[in-house]
């Protein structure tokens, strides 16, 4: 199978799209351009939460967020 890169650069569309995808890896760019990997746990109007590889949970505000992105399969 295939994959490819979804990704998700303008506010309102990681606004709208993130909730689609609870329970999968992504990357997340900050506006401080840090970049973190994890399985997106929870969304909710004003923040999100990701866990970690070493299983810890992170929050992140959504107006902190410049990009998300992840693999698809095709």
């Amino acid at each position: 199978m295939r994959t490819r890169q979804l990704r998700l650069n303008d506010p309102d569309q990681i606004r709208r799209r993130l909730p689609e995808f609870l329970g999968k890896k992504i990357n997340i760019v900050l506006k401080d351009n840090t970049v973190m990997f994890g399985e997106l746990m929870k969304v909710n109007t004003n923040e999100i939460i990701l866990q970690n590889m070493r299983l810890e949970n992170a929050r992140f505000p959504l107006e902190s967020i410049a990009e998300a992105y992840f693999d698809t399969t095709v």
